[in-house]
């Protein structure tokens, strides 16, 4: 008969849960303890058996936490989680959605720490920039609590992998798309944030790419917002009036609508070149209306399938992800490629 886990914890004097971070090579012991393990592993031929394990979660909960904030792209992503839920509905698994207000960073680390207390098995995570977060990030690891990151990620901050949108290519093609439909040049403004660490890749891509792409447009105004409809019309309306002389804008977060709302009753709709990003059947609407010059798809919902899916099956069936990015397609969207009624 093959030797367990706690057989082998026995042998080193140690809890299981420690043998169980070196076998999957995580923080928390200490280099020599390590070694004895490992040593002990090899002589004894312990293999853990991902099936049993699977099996075992068919009689015990699993608890899964989704942590992310409001944003727009929301519930695309949980659209896309709960089709995971559903594939693996023959086994014990609760997803909890937890969620805090976009510019809530310290709100949301409260959050993952107590999860650490909690005992969750794993969690889907769209991290607010914020170092407390990249800290609460760490405890999840050292407890050996897999996170996968979503949407956005953040630099540094442990995690099993990241699944969302290539967002360096994003921010270079829409700078070629924006010079094909300024080829005289002209002045732009972008409307940015600061809470996401995609948003900042987005915007810097965009300006590291633009002069390559003409030599005739200037950024003349960054605008950030914090993502509330209030402050989004607001401050696109101050933008408009300091620079009535706009051709274009470049929208990097969400509130698309609200900016659009600015536009429009400043009397510029269609006559602003707007770029912007997903395809939510607002924004389907506003680039059937000719509000919106293009929008960028990064394929939320597909963010959430995979991200969920990658998440169980390394607590179910101990795989781990082939890589640590994976990138979801950028699809761009014209008037003749693009339905309000579809997401």
């Amino acid at each position: 008969m093959s030797i367990t886990l706690k057989q082998i914890a026995e042998l080193a004097g140690v809890h299981k849960s420690t043998v169980d971070k070196v076998i999957h090579n995580r923080p928390g012991v200490s280099e020599a303890k390590r070694q004895q393990i490992r040593k002990l592993l090899e002589e004894y031929g312990y293999e853990s058996n991902p099936l049993a394990k699977a099996l075992n979660y068919q009689k015990k909960k699993m608890t899964v936490a989704v942590v992310m904030p409001v944003v727009d792209a929301m519930p695309f992503l949980k659209k896309g989680m709960e089709l995971v839920k559903q594939d693996f509905n023959s086994f014990n698994v609760e997803v909890v959605y937890n969620e805090m207000p976009f510019s809530d960073a310290a709100g949301q680390a409260a959050c993952l720490k107590n999860l650490v207390k909690s005992g969750v098995s794993g969690v889907v995570l769209l991290p607010i920039e914020s170092p407390v977060v990249s800290e609460a990030m760490t405890e999840l690891e050292t407890a050996g609590i897999p996170v996968v990151t979503v949407n956005s990620d953040l630099e540094h901050a442990p995690r099993l992998c990241y699944v969302g949108q290539n967002m360096e290519q994003s921010g270079r093609v829409a700078a070629r798309l924006i010079s094909l439909w300024m080829p005289e040049g002209g002045e732009l403004g972008i409307v940015s944030s600061r809470n996401m660490s995609s948003i900042k890749q987005r915007e810097h891509a965009f300006r590291q790419h633009l002069p390559a792409c003409t030599g005739n447009i200037e950024v003349v105004d960054i605008i950030d917002i914090s993502e509330t409809p209030e402050d989004a019309y607001q401050k696109t309306m101050e933008l408009l009036e300091r620079r009535p002389s706009l051709q274009a804008l470049f929208i990097t977060c969400g509130m698309v609508s609200d900016i659009c709302r600015a536009v429009r009753d400043k009397g510029l709709a269609g006559k602003l070149t707007i770029v912007c990003y997903e395809k939510y059947p607002v924004i389907a609407k506003l680039v059937e209306n000719k509000e919106i010059a293009c929008t960028l798809s990064g394929d939320l919902a597909e963010q959430g399938r995979l991200a969920m899916r990658l998440l169980f099956e390394n607590l179910i069936y101990e795989r781990k992800p082939e890589r640590e990015i994976f990138y979801t397609k950028n699809e761009i969207l014209f008037r003749e490629n693009i339905s309000s009624e579809k997401i």
